[in-house]
């Protein structure tokens, strides 16, 4: 994954995910530095809701 900000461009790995007191937090590394993102539930709904739009599902499965 690519996180890019008017400031840099940085690479995001994702190394491990779980639940927190009600949050989905992610562990990772992003550029050269460690990094931790929570969400909270409707962040997490609003994120899948945009994700499973036809176009990047077609995206998705494109060969």
């Amino acid at each position: 994954m690519k996180v890019v900000t008017p400031a840099m461009k940085l690479d995001v790995r994702i190394d491990s995910v779980k639940s927190e007191e009600g949050l989905l937090v992610m562990d990772g590394v992003a550029g050269m530095l460690p990094c931790k993102t929570t969400l909270s539930a409707a962040e997490f709904r609003k994120l899948l809701r945009m994700a499973l739009r036809p176009s990047v599902l077609t995206l998705l499965f494109k060969r």
